[in-house]
């Protein structure tokens, strides 16, 4: 946390307390989905506008965890396939 902390303030973020962690495990059902969650949350920031985005983050995360087993394997299938089926154009 420290370094992330030390890069933001490299990057202008002049408080520690602007930094925001959203510290939840969402790989349980979905197995190396790290990118897959980045891939995603990138596309929410970009169509959040002027929301907040540790909200944005934060309420996507909170209701993910709130998703069935069932669900959250399929959102691991159907972004591994979304990303692919990009990689091909």
């Amino acid at each position: 946390k420290q370094e992330i902390i030390e890069a933001a303030t490299i990057a202008g973020i002049s408080e520690s307390d602007d930094v925001n962690f959203i510290e939840m495990n969402l790989q349980n059902n979905v197995p190396n989905g790290c990118g897959l969650f980045c891939y995603h949350t990138i596309q929410l920031l970009s169509n959040a506008g002027q929301n907040d985005p540790a909200t944005t983050l934060r309420e996507f995360t909170e209701n993910f965890l709130t998703l069935s087993v069932e669900e959250q394997t399929l959102f691991n299938t159907q972004t591994r396939r979304q990303i692919y089926e990009y990689s091909l154009q």
